[in-house]
């Protein structure tokens, strides 16, 4: 893949823009010196990293330190909150408990913000002008399909199709076997049902509460994965590595994998090409940047958010494998010459469906997965004790 933005070319650029260097004005004018702490998640990628070494460069008097937390769909709320962090890197589901309990503050997003509109639904504070966060980058499922020969047409698959019509060739994240892996399965069966049936989850985040209507939307997957017919996996990481190991044609996975599985397969004679699909309906997911109620620098904070959220950046991360936030990124002219697949990232993040976006979001993902496991895996019929956890969590 081509070096698009090396550090110095990145760097000199956007100082040439201004982008940073309306940030860093502001900073340096301060006479004490801060130290702003990020509680975040692992960077695996590096990309997040660099931007935060950048501000750092930039700002010798208004440094990041990242706090790198492991946490689950469970557990982010009260990790996060363990540190004494002045911006937050929540996973947009987390988003509505960290507000409701007064732990961010709004933050206005900067002039020009070209935010996809399914992106900012996430973030936007309700009836408001401002954000409760503001996007880092956005994520959305996507169909990976191996090429094994260009002359020959290439007809992008349906997820309904692949579990009935491709035995043994399909591998998705339709497994768990920890809190660490829960969430990825409940993201898969939902678009799982999403593929049968479209108005299991609405637009905005709403579920059916019908017994009936997720009994016939879940019946076809987990007769596929009882079968034997669909490769179940725990988690994205066992998922990719499956489909590598055993040359899969097919496998459901987040954007940011791409650049990595894209360059291994190309290594491989039997492989021409890996590309990128939407899916009927994908599940959009991300990360956004919130200014902590008790940081004591909360104007430096919001500055730094800016930085790390801007257009420039939203092009950096986007080499690095994540799906940026703003339409700018996605038709800049040198990005889509060397990131052709941004085009069907984008058409996914514009046809996506949000998780319930409710405080007690993560008590329901744990039920939704248990309920759902069980079904899949046992062959346990989903009961109206299933609608009646559901509801007791987020009804």
């Amino acid at each position: 893949m081509t070096e698009l933005y090396s550090r110095r070319s990145f760097l000199a650029g956007v100082l040439t823009s201004g982008t940073l260097s309306a940030g860093a004005g502001y900073v340096l004018t301060r006479r004490e010196p801060v130290v702003l702490v990020l509680a975040t998640g692992a960077d695996t990628t590096g990309g997040r990293q660099l931007l935060v070494t950048m501000w750092n460069q930039l700002n010798p008097d208004a440094q990041i330190r990242t706090e790198t937390i492991n946490s689950s769909t469970g557990d982010q709320y009260e990790k996060f909150l363990s540190k004494k962090a002045d911006i937050f890197n929540l996973d947009v589901i987390h988003i509505p408990r960290f507000a409701d309990d007064n732990r961010i503050v709004p933050i206005t997003p900067r002039e020009g913000h070209s935010l996809l509109p399914a992106v900012r639904r996430l973030s936007q504070r309700p009836g408001h002008d401002d954000f409760w966060a503001i996007p880092f980058n956005t994520d959305v499922g996507m169909l990976y399909r191996r090429i094994t020969d260009k002359s020959v047409a290439d007809v992008e698959p349906e997820l309904a199709d692949l579990i009935t019509k491709a035995p043994g060739q399909f591998a998705g994240q339709l497994n768990t076997v920890s809190p660490q892996t829960d969430e990825a399965f409940v993201v898969n069966v939902l678009e799982h049902a999403l593929a049968q049936d479209d108005a299991i989850l609405t637009e905005d985040g709403t579920l059916s509460f019908s017994l009936g209507q997720w009994r016939e939307a879940l019946g076809p997957v987990a007769a596929a994965v009882r079968s034997g017919r669909v490769t179940d996996e725990a988690g994205e990481g066992d998922t990719t590595r499956t489909f590598q190991r055993f040359g899969l044609r097919y496998m459901r996975n987040w954007p940011v994998s791409y650049p990595a599985v894209d360059r291994a397969e190309r290594t491989k004679v039997s492989t021409a090409e890996i590309r990128l699909g939407g899916l009927p309906t994908g599940i959009i997911g991300g990360q956004s940047l919130a200014v902590s109620a008790t940081s004591e620098n909360k104007d430096i904070a919001e500055q730094a958010i800016h930085f790390l959220t801007g257009t420039s950046s939203q092009l950096l991360l986007a080499k690095y494998g994540f799906a940026p936030t703003e339409l700018d990124a996605y038709i800049d002219q040198r990005l889509a010459e060397s990131l052709p697949h941004l085009k069907y990232i984008r058409y996914a993040v514009e046809s996506s469906r949000p998780r319930p976006m409710h405080r007690g979001y993560a008590s329901f993902a744990r039920v939704f997965a248990q309920h759902t496991h069980r079904l899949i895996k046992d062959g346990e019929q989903l009961t109206q004790r299933f609608i009646q956890d559901m509801q007791k969590e987020i009804g």
